[in-house]
């Protein structure tokens, strides 16, 4: 009782009430989502009156409501999930209702209504934990069904693109939008470092790692990528095509999430090239692998030379003779290859190599010597370069020779 009537009287004049209520809701809690005419707006006014008639019943009868009383509410939340609508903004509004239910119940009450007010206020208190509770099950478990069904619908529409069938009717049957062209990108994840934990086991970090990455493409691409991916890499499909410095900077921020290094090879394609597009991206990062390079973004362009180098023939045979002088001499060798890997720079070779300078300039003429071609003149620089190159790939593609 409050002011000698019952607590429940300001709150049922139902009509009135849920219209005040609701006005206040498109005002102040989710005015983009609530505007004249929307159903939503209806749902919530539906709401609205449901919930009231729970708190009149909590203040009559001083009764919480069962599971089976809050049904409705689970349910309309759920299909506020499934239209889209954002579960702060849902949470917001029944937190506000209720308080402003109580704002309602208390502004008449006089000094002798304490206790009363202090015995409702548990009760209203314990239905704010209900709705709470009630709503965001409800909420949270149509999302869960929403993200389920997508990711079904995203693996058939990945798995078919990556095979070149007919992508487009499975886009249209899913309801995805399918782009003209995607920016294709061969995944490597580096192994975690609480994998070699001997208390850890290793296919739970390496899990949880990848559900780390999952989650940060999730944020990054904002559910728009397409992605096949386990826990040492795989393909991710971006929508458009990508610079490889924006990939570079997003490859970052997921191995940073992630804790691994991550290392990525790309390349752009059209819808029916995909299949082929992935191939390529795949054998790109194999390389990347074979040669030591260090975690990046690559493309074709960053190892154009290698990835032709790889391919069998008489050139790339030819290429690699150019060395066969220099077999019984290692040091040369070296030399050649950190003074390339140092920009030619005799004071950082000779660094490196703990010689003097001068010991620098006598091996280098010394290649030029033994294999025809001088390493301090750009003719001889490129087929000495390419010669390093094709050496090694004939070691690591043998059965390409």
């Amino acid at each position: 009782m409050v002011d000698g009537k019952p607590a429940s009287v300001p709150l049922r004049d139902l009509p009135a009430v849920a219209r005040k209520l609701v006005a206040h809701f498109a005002d102040n809690v989710a005015p983009c989502s609530l505007r004249p005419g929307e159903s939503l707006r209806g749902d919530v006014t539906e709401v609205t009156v449901r919930c009231l008639r729970i708190a009149i019943h909590l203040l009559d009868a001083g009764e919480l409501p069962s599971d089976s009383d809050l049904a409705d509410l689970r349910s309309s939340a759920a299909q506020w999930a499934r239209a889209g609508f954002r579960l702060e903004y849902m949470l917001r509004i029944y937190h506000e209702g209720i308080r402003l239910g109580w704002e309602l119940v208390t502004e008449k009450a006089r000094e002798g209504d304490v206790t009363a007010l202090a015995d409702a206020s548990r009760l209203w208190m314990a239905l704010l934990e209900k709705v709470t509770v009630a709503a965001t099950t409800g909420f949270v478990a149509e999302l869960d069904a929403i993200r389920r069904e997508r990711d079904v619908a995203a693996q058939e529409l990945v798995t078919a693109l990556l095979s070149g069938q007919d992508a487009a009717s499975v886009a249209q049957r899913s309801g995805l939008e399918l782009a003209d062209g995607y920016t294709v990108l061969a995944v490597s994840l580096a192994r975690h470092p609480d994998e070699r934990n001997p208390h850890v086991r290793p296919e739970v970090v390496a899990r949880r790692t990848l559900r780390r990455v999952e989650i940060e493409l999730e944020t990054l691409c904002e559910g728009k990528h397409l992605a096949l991916l386990g826990p040492e890499g795989g393909t991710v499909l971006l929508p458009g095509s990508s610079a490889t410095a924006l990939i570079d900077e997003f490859r970052e921020r997921i191995g940073t999430v992630a804790g691994v290094e991550v290392t990525v090879a790309l390349v752009h394609a059209e819808v029916p090239e995909i299949p082929s597009a992935a191939k390529q991206a795949h054998e790109l990062l194999d390389l990347v692998r074979r040669l030591g390079r260090p975690a990046g973004a690559y493309s074709i362009a960053d190892l154009a030379l290698e990835y032709q180098l790889t391919r069998p023939g008489p050139a790339r045979k030819h290429l690699a003779r150019v060395l066969e002088p220099l077999d019984d001499a290692a040091e040369l060798v070296e030399t050649l290859e950190t003074h390339i890997a140092h920009d030619l720079s005799r004071q950082l070779t000779a660094r490196t190599l703990h010689v003097h300078a001068n010991t620098v300039d006598y091996r280098l003429k010394r290649v030029a010597q033994l294999t025809g071609f001088d390493p301090t003149r750009p003719s001889g620089l490129r087929q000495l370069q390419a010669a390093l190159i094709a050496r090694r790939l004939e070691g690591l593609y043998p059965e390409a020779s």
